[in-house]
C-alpha cells in the first residue's frame, strides 16, 4: 500500500527535504493553528463573493470552489503560509537557488564565469558548468483556494504540475523546478476528497499508469501541509461528505520560467509594498543578474529606486 512519509512541525528541514526528493511528496502535521486557517478563510470570504467562487473548467467544475490571486486578497495566506520559514526552508533545498530565501540555508556560489581572449583582440565570455545550484531565486508559481465541494461524483484526473509546461519543458532529465504546497484549509479526509498523490511517480516515464495500490490520500489535520513536486503525479480525491474540503495551494517555481498565474496583474505595487520583503521576493518583484530586471529599480525590490540588470 503507498503512503507518504509525515514529520512533526519541528522535524529537520533536511530530513523533510529528503523525504520530498525520494518519494516526491511529504506531509508536515499541524504546522499552522486551525484558527489562522478560520482566519484567512474570513479574509478570502469577505473579498470574494461566494457567487464569483463558483468552478467552471475541467479540474475544478461546478459544485467545487476556487479563488485565484490570494495575494491580493489575504495578507494571512501571503504573510503566515506561502512566506513560512519551514516551508521555504526546504524549497530551499529543493530548488536549490544561488539566492535562497533564508540565511540559514545553505548559499550556493555564483556559476564561474571566464573571459577568453580572440584572435581579432575581442574578447569572448565562457560560462563553466556548476550543478551545484539550479536558478538565482525562485517565486509563486500560482496561489489559489480549492475547495472540493461535498458529493463530488469523480476524482480529478491524476496529473503533473510540470504538464503546464508541455511539451516545452518536462523531460525527466530538467532538474526540479517546482515545489506545491496544499494547505489543509479544512481537515482532510478520505470521505472528503484529501489529495491523491502517488509516491515515486516523479521518477516514472511519463507514459506509465498509477495502478489503485500505488495511490495514497494526503489524509491530515486542518493546519498540516503536504508537498509535492513537479512530475508526482497528484489530483483531488472525490467526495462522499457533506462538508467541503479547503485547500490552499501555493507553488514555488524557479526565476527561468513563467509564473502560472500573472502575480504582476493581480498583485498592484501597493499591496506588494505592505508585505514583508520575504513575501515581495516571491510574488517576484525582484530579479536576477539577467532576467526580470528594470533599469533604475533595486534588484531585491524592484518597487524602489536602485540598481538593477546590466545597464
Amino acid at each position: 500500500m503507498a503512503y507518504l512519509e509525515e514529520f512533526g512541525k519541528t522535524a529537520n528541514h533536511n530530513d523533510i527535504a529528503a523525504a520530498l526528493i525520494k518519494d516526491g511528496g511529504t506531509i508536515i502535521n499541524d504546522l499552522v493553528s486551525p484558527d489562522l486557517m478560520d482566519a484567512i478563510k474570513e479574509q478570502i470570504n469577505s473579498a470574494v463573493p461566494l457567487a464569483e467562487q463558483e468552478g467552471n473548467s475541467d479540474l475544478w467544475p461546478e459544485g467545487n470552489r476556487t479563488v485565484g490571486a490570494l495575494c491580493s486578497v489575504s495578507s494571512l495566506f501571503v504573510e503566515e503560509l506561502m512566506v513560512h520559514e519551514t516551508i521555504l526552508a526546504i524549497v530551499d533545498r529543493v530548488l536549490r537557488p544561488q539566492r535562497p530565501m533564508l540565511e540559514s540555508s545553505d548559499s550556493r556560489p555564483k556559476p564561474r564565469l571566464a573571459i577568453e581572449d580572440l584572435e581579432d583582440g575581442g574578447t569572448q565570455l565562457v560560462w563553466s558548468s556548476d550543478e551545484r545550484h539550479n536558478c538565482h531565486h525562485y517565486t509563486a508559481g500560482a496561489c489559489i483556494m480549492l475547495e472540493v465541494g461535498a458529493g463530488r461524483e469523480e476524482p480529478q484526473y491524476l496529473h503533473r504540475e510540470n504538464a503546464i509546461y508541455q511539451p516545452y519543458l518536462g523531460q525527466a532529465s530538467v532538474p526540479e523546478f517546482i515545489v506545491s504546497t496544499m494547505w489543509a484549509g479544512s481537515d482532510f479526509t478520505e470521505e472528503n476528497g484529501a489529495t491523491r498523490l502517488v509516491p515515486g511517480s516523479h521518477q516514472w516515464p511519463e507514459e506509465r499508469i498509477a495502478k489503485s495500490a500505488e495511490i495514497c490520500q494526503a489524509e491530515m489535520t486542518k493546519g498540516s501541509v503536504v508537498l509535492w513536486l513537479s512530475r508526482t503525479l497528484h489530483g483531488a480525491a472525490k467526495s462522499t461528505s457533506q462538508t467541503n474540503r479547503t485547500g490552499y495551494f501555493c507553488s514555488y517555481i524557479v526565476d527561468w520560467v513563467r509564473q502560472e498565474e500573472n502575480q504582476y496583474v493581480t498583485v498592484d505595487h501597493k499591496t506588494a509594498l505592505s508585505y514583508s520583503d520575504n513575501a515581495r521576493k516571491i510574488i517576484g518583484y525582484r530579479c536576477s543578474d539577467t532576467l526580470g530586471w528594470v533599469k533604475g529599480r533595486d534588484k531585491d525590490n524592484l518597487l524602489i529606486p536602485g540598481n538593477s540588470g546590466q545597464l
